[in-house]
């Protein structure tokens, strides 16, 4: 391994190690809530130019199978009022919730804390009297901003038939301000639930969506413009990734090229300020520049099984499922239960096959599910595994305690007890003591081959992520189909839980875990439509 290599592995798995919580100290974070100073939830940029998009009200009746599979129809034309469809149903609001004199909105996106580190930015054929374009998506206003005009090379190649540009990108700031260090892991979460949420949104159109690796965070960054652009201090955004949305198939390489060939853009409007006072967390702003992809490369893109899933029935539409996903705050203990029908089609949903969302991953399958199950009809409560990729069975044997019994619940799945017995109390006291974990039909954490991953290339820390998030998307829409409802967890006490599994050394590491079961609606919310602050309807 090269020094620099090294030094990068070493600065990532340092992070990691100092952002862990236990139950006798949590990561550092501010200690308080500095109301004064919480982000301004929306990113916009002055004088930049508006294409407001329309509202959509109606639900297009698309199956529930449809946020998997593409309905057989011909990809949808790129236009203004599909382009509304695809990001009011991924990145746009869903509801505003009111409580007294406050109101919040809630996003079609899951975000840690509802605090939205995650923005959108759209490479654009001609839209109506909008030349190409490169462009900014505000979800408060649902419109597009454009920041620049692409030049005439580049937007000869930019039309219809050769899609459109999706770049994500992250504002730490905005999770820093609330969970400290920890931070990042919560922005990498929320990467991978937008990207999950746009792949599913772009499916409903028939659109395909590829992300596109080989392009550096430099690059990307140098594209969008943030080495011109003035952000605050304390307020740097970084990019993410590059993903193509188009209706017909066009090879990565070409893509990529293409994106290489373009010349340098100007940017002018500069981004708004979201606080008037900052806490720098320089251990994020390190972490993130180590785990950088800092090469154009072309890379193997791993092969996805093409074997099919079954579905089961469920009564609401995908788009009913996508505008009703909610984070779940309380579970009725007595009545979190799902059926092992359910809960082994909710596992199957998350297996890495070529169906939304997991046909944009370009990489090889990483995360396994540690599941405790409370409370699934037909099977006995206890400790499972749920294992990704069959390369990994025997790592995962090796590695957790040698008293489990890896027994395969089915045999077309690849669900394992490891231990029978009520983990209620252990699933609650690791997920730093929230009841949800314990008063749920099943709760999991999401363990994640560590070690030899970012050894290898520390860019792919932030992606293992990312991969946590793709699968917290599926099991949230997964809950919603079936009248439960899911909660992303982000704090639990990393090393509990890895003593659970009888894990010894950081060659595993649990990331994200996530709770499922009957929710409990605070009735004092009032619950009002999304865009109703909206003059144009």
């Amino acid at each position: 391994m090269d020094n620099d290599k090294t030094k990068k592995y070493q600065i990532v798995k340092a992070y990691h190690q100092q952002t862990k919580h236990y139950s006798y100290r949590s990561a550092r974070s501010l200690g308080y809530m500095d109301w004064e100073n919480q982000p301004e939830p929306y990113r916009w940029y002055q004088g930049a130019p508006q294409l407001d998009l329309p509202l959509i009200t109606e639900d297009r009746e698309r199956p529930y199978d449809a946020i998997y599979h593409t309905t057989g129809d011909s990809g949808a034309p790129v236009t203004t009022p599909t382009l509304s469809h695809m990001l009011s149903l991924s990145m746009g609001l869903s509801a505003w919730k009111k409580f007294g004199q406050s109101q919040w909105a809630l996003r079609m996106n899951p975000s840690s804390g509802n605090l939205h580190p995650t923005e959108c930015y759209l490479i654009l054929p001609q839209l109506d009297s909008q030349p190409p374009s490169v462009t900014h998506y505000n979800p408060y206003h649902h419109h597009l901003e454009m920041l620049t005009p692409l030049n005439i090379d580049a937007s000869d190649w930019l039309n219809q038939d050769n899609g459109f540009g999706i770049i994500v990108t992250t504002i730490p700031w905005r999770e820093a301000w609330k969970y400290g260090e920890r931070a990042f892991r919560y922005c990498n979460h929320d990467v991978g639930h937008a990207l999950g949420a746009i792949r599913i949104a772009c499916n409903l159109n028939g659109w395909r969506m590829t992300m596109i690796p080989q392009i550096s965070s430099e690059s990307l960054n140098k594209f969008l413009g943030f080495d011109q652009l003035q952000f605050e201090d304390g307020e740097p955004e970084h990019c993410d990734c590059l993903c193509w949305i188009d209706t017909k198939a066009h090879a990565p390489a070409q893509i990529a090229q293409w994106f290489q060939s373009i010349k340098a853009l100007t940017y002018t409007y500069q981004p708004n300020c979201l606080s008037c006072a900052h806490v720098q967390w320089d251990i994020i702003d390190t972490v993130e520049k180590a785990s950088r992809q800092d090469a154009n490369k072309d890379m193997h893109r791993y092969t996805l099984s093409r074997k099919p899933i079954k579905t089961l029935p469920t009564s609401f539409t995908a788009e009913a499922i996508i505008k009703k996903r909610r984070s779940a705050q309380h579970y009725d203990k007595n009545n979190s239960r799902t059926n092992v029908k359910v809960f082994c089609h909710t596992l199957a949903k998350t297996l890495p096959r070529q169906h939304a969302p997991f046909d944009l991953w370009p990489y090889a399958p990483q995360v396994h599910l540690a599941i405790f199950v409370h409370a699934v009809d037909d099977l006995p409560s206890g400790l499972y595994m749920f294992v990704r990729n069959d390369d990994h069975l025997n790592l995962l044997k090796d590695a957790t305690d040698t008293t489990f019994l890896w027994q395969q619940v089915k045999d077309d799945l690849p669900l394992y007890l490891l231990q029978p017995g009520d983990f209620r109390s252990k699933a609650t006291a690791l997920s730093c003591t929230q009841d949800i974990a314990g008063d749920s039909a099943f709760s999991l954490g999401m363990i994640a081959r560590f070690d030899d991953v970012i050894k290898d290339d520390a860019a792919k820390y932030p992606k293992l992520f990312w991969e946590t998030g793709l699968i917290g998307q599926v099991l949230y829409l997964e809950a919603e189909a079936y009248d439960l409802r899911g909660t992303g967890i982000g704090c639990f006490f990393d090393d509990e839980m890895h003593a659970i599994l009888g894990i010894m050394n950081s060659a595993w590491q649990s990331l994200y875990h996530f709770t499922v079961g009957k929710h409990i609606d605070d009735a004092r919310l009032e619950t009002v439509d999304p865009y109703i602050h909206l003059k144009r309807r």
